[in-house]
C-alpha cells in the first residue's frame, strides 16, 4: 500500500496510524506466507528424496535376497527360550534398578510393565522378521529357478529374453537389435547386441552368454573394443554368470572415457521379478512346507530334540543358569528385611544353581573332540 501525501503530512491522526498498522500486516502476512511456502518446497523436496532413497533401497534389499538365506539352527523350544529367558532378565535387571529409587510394590509393577511391552515390540519383531526370512526364501528359490532356466537358453534366445527385459524398463528408450552389417538373416551381433536410448543418452548393451561360471578381464576388453567401434561413450554387459574382481576394476579403470555397468545373474532374475516376465516363477509357487524344508543343503531343524538336549545338554547354558540365580539370590539379598515373600527369590536361586551344576557335569561327560584342529 502507498502513503499518499495527505497521511504523510498527518502522522498523528487515525487515519494513518490505521493505515500504518495495515501495511504493517499485509507485510507480516507476505512473510508468514512466503516462510510457510519455503517449508512446503523443502518437505516436498525432503518426502521425494526419502521416497527415491527407500526405492534403491529396496531393490538393495531384493538383490540381496538371491544369496542363500542363512539358517537358524536353534529349534522351536530353543528359539522360545531364548525369548522368555531375556525377558526375565530385563524384568530383573528392571526391578533392581528401580528398587533403590522406589519402594517395592512400584518397582515390581514398573518393571512388569516394561517387560509385557518389551514381550509385545519382540513378538511384532520376530513375526516381521520371519516374514523377510520367508521372502527371501521365496526369493531365492524362484531366482535358482530363473538362472537354472536362463542358463538352458541358447544365445539368440538369451538375447531375446534381454531385449524383452530392457524393453519394459521406462526409462529405456528406442531398444532395437543390432544386426551385422554383412548380412540380415535376423541374428544379433556378436559384440554389440542391442542398441537403446536411456535418458537422452544413446548406450550399447551386450548379452553375453558363454559357458564359464566367471567373466574375466578379456570379456571387458572386448566389449570396450565394440563400443570404440560403434561409437558409444556408455555400455552395459550383461551375463548370467559372475564377474571376477579383476574384471570389475578393469571396468572402473575405463570409466574416464567408457562408463561400463556390469549385470549378472541376481539382476537379469530381478528384473524378471520386477517386470513379471514369464521366465520367472511365482513367488508363492512354493508352499509353506517346501520353504521350511527345501533348503538344497542346509542342515536339517533338530524339530524333535528332547528337552533334556536343548535345555540342559550345553556348558553355554549353565553359564546362563547360573548368572540368573546369582541374580535371583542378590534380589533375596536385597529385598528380604521388607519383603516376606522373599524366600521365593532363595528358593528359584537354588533351583537355578542345580540346573547349572548338571549342565557344567553334563557338558563334561559328552566332550567331543574338535575335528577341525586335525583337518
Amino acid at each position: 500500500m502507498v502513503l499518499t501525501g495527505k497521511y504523510i503530512n498527518n502522522k498523528g491522526s487515525k487515519s494513518f496510524r490505521k493505515v500504518k498498522e495495515r501495511v504493517k500486516d499485509e507485510r507480516n502476512a507476505l512473510a508468514t506466507f512466503c516462510t510457510w511456502k519455503g517449508v512446503a518446497i523443502k518437505m516436498k523436496k525432503f518426502k521425494y528424496y526419502s521416497q527415491l532413497w527407500r526405492e534403491r533401497r529396496q531393490k538393495r534389499k531384493y538383490l540381496r535376497y538371491y544369496e542363500k538365506p542363512a539358517a537358524d539352527k536353534r529349534n522351536f523350544l530353543a528359539r522360545r527360550f531364548d525369548f522368555y529367558s531375556t525377558l526375565c532378565l530385563l524384568w530383573i535387571i528392571t526391578f533392581i534398578g528401580l528398587i533403590f529409587f522406589f519402594s517395592f510394590l512400584s518397582s515390581l509393577i514398573f518393571a512388569l510393565v516394561v517387560t509385557i511391552l518389551a514381550a509385545l515390540t519382540g513378538k511384532r519383531l520376530i513375526q516381521k522378521k520371519q516374514q523377510s526370512l520367508n521372502k527371501h526364501r521365496q526369493i531365492w528359490l524362484a531366482g535358482k529357478k530363473c538362472l537354472n532356466a536362463i542358463k538352458k537358453q541358447s544365445q539368440e534366445e538369451f538375447i531375446a529374453l534381454i531385449y524383452d527385459l530392457f524393453k519394459r524398463i521406462p526409462n529405456f528408450k528406442e531398444v532395437r537389435l543390432n544386426l551385422p552389417e554383412e548380412n540380415q538373416e535376423g541374428k544379433a551381433n556378436p559384440v554389440i547386441a542391442l542398441w537403446a536410448v536411456y535418458k537422452n543418452h544413446p548406450l550399447a548393451i551386450q548379452a553375453l552368454k558363454t559357458g564359464e561360471n566367471l567373466i574375466g578381464v578379456e570379456y571387458i576388453i572386448n566389449f570396450v573394443e565394440g563400443l570404440k567401434r560403434y561409437g558409444f561413450k556408455n555400455g552395459i554387459l550383461v551375463t548370467p554368470a559372475k564377474y571376477t574382481p579383476e574384471a570389475r576394476l578393469m571396468a572402473e579403470k575405463y570409466k574416464d572415457e567408457y562408463f561400463v555397468v556390469l549385470l549378472e545373474g541376481t539382476h537379469i532374475a530381478e528384473l524378471a521379478r520386477r517386470y513379471q516376465h514369464r521366465i520367472y516363477p511365482e513367488d508363492n509357487f512354493l508352499s509353506q512346507e517346501m520353504l521350511l524344508t527345501d533348503t538344497s543343503g542346509e542342515i536339517k531343524k533338530p524339530w524333535s530334540l528332547p528337552l533334556k538336549q536343548t535345555a540342559l545338554g550345553k556348558k553355554s547354558k549353565g553359564f546362563s543358569y547360573l548368572t540368573l540365580g546369582i541374580m535371583l539370590f542378590f534380589i533375596y539379598l536385597v529385598t528380604k528385611k521388607f519383603n516376606p515373600y522373599g524366600i521365593i527369590y532363595l528358593l528359584f536361586a537354588a533351583f537355578n544353581l542345580g540346573l547349572a551344576i548338571f549342565c557344567f557335569f553334563r557338558s563334561q561327560d559328552q566332550k567331543e573332540p574338535n575335528i577341525l584342529e586335525e583337518i
